[in-house]
């Protein structure tokens, strides 16, 4: 066996999908096919279950699986004590993402890390917290970008703020408050809209979940709020506010110019107005990639606030 069935074997479990691994590794589907073919071969042992529409790892499988990415973590962790320097860096970084440094983030880091180092390659997986967590736990992905510390087996290195806004249409009662300021009453009464991520009690927000604490210490029970959509967009959240469906809350870095033109209004709360921290996280006990490692590090020491 060798790296590169290993590698191919690793994405197809993540991904469960032949098309996908392909995609991530920049290989093709038959490629991937012939790396796992041979490689089931070599063990004489069936690896992928390949009857159900989502391929599954069989038992050897998932044996394999945890071997594979440990052969592969200490790989890198090789090639990265021995690699002289990052300037010729090449392959491909798996990042994970909520949503509002995926959209308001990560794609001015990507393109300032890129600048410098131009034959790196990404894949960027959004989702909530919640799912950034546990893939980066499962070996999906190296580097993830979240809003809540949710792991002690993750590292967490705080990377920007962002302050939470409501938002609301200027045709709706709490649209037409003067100042850019609002306090809870003057809004408790709007109808809602909120973002949940999946029908899984897992997959939901995590500004949603902080929101939701902060009316209770205020005295409002978490129902208090007249939730009449679930939307697992912020960007139909926005339309749908400036339509004048209803109030939402969301992240300042979230609203455009395009939104106030369409009649949207946002207030800091007055109660609420403090700065949410958002986390870069990866594994404490898994070595990073040397191109992981070089884009923590780029991030970390400011290149990336210097090249925006």
């Amino acid at each position: 066996m060798d790296f590169k069935q290993l590698e191919a074997f690793v994405n197809v479990v993540k991904h469960k999908s032949f098309s996908k691994a392909a995609e991530a590794t920049f290989l093709t589907q038959p490629t991937i096919s012939v790396h796992i073919k041979n490689l089931e071969n070599e063990l004489g042992v069936i690896l992928i279950d390949r009857q159900d529409r989502k391929l599954t790892a069989t038992p050897h499988g998932k044996t394999l699986y945890k071997y594979a990415t440990e052969i592969l973590s200490t790989r890198n962790h090789i090639n990265n004590v021995f690699s002289n320097s990052n300037l010729d860096l090449k392959g491909i970084l798996e990042i994970q993402t909520s949503s509002t440094p995926g959209q308001d983030f990560i794609p001015w880091v990507l393109k300032s890390f890129r600048d410098v180092h131009r034959n790196v390659h990404f894949t960027v997986e959004q989702s909530d917290s919640y799912k950034v967590t546990d893939n980066l736990l499962n070996g999906i992905g190296e580097i993830g970008f979240v809003g809540s510390i949710m792991s002690d087996e993750l590292i967490y290195e705080p990377v920007f703020e962002d302050e939470p806004r409501l938002i609301v249409s200027k045709t709706r009662p709490a649209g037409q408050i003067e100042g850019d300021t609002i306090s809870i009453s003057e809004f408790i009464d709007e109808p809602f809209i909120w973002r949940e991520q999946g029908p899984s009690w897992r997959e939901r927000s995590a500004s949603k979940e902080s929101f939701e604490l902060f009316l209770k210490t205020h005295g409002y029970k978490t129902n208090s709020l007249n939730i009449i959509a679930r939307v697992n967009s912020i960007g139909v959240i926005r339309k749908a506010v400036a339509a004048g469906l209803g109030a939402s809350v969301v992240s300042s870095s979230a609203i455009g110019e395009m939104d106030y033109s369409m009649g949207l209004k946002s207030y800091k709360i007055k109660e609420y107005e403090r700065p949410r921290t958002f986390y870069m996280a990866y594994r404490k006990k898994a070595y990073l990639s040397p191109i992981a490692e070089a884009f923590k590090e780029f991030i970390l020491n400011g290149e990336f606030k210097r090249l925006r």
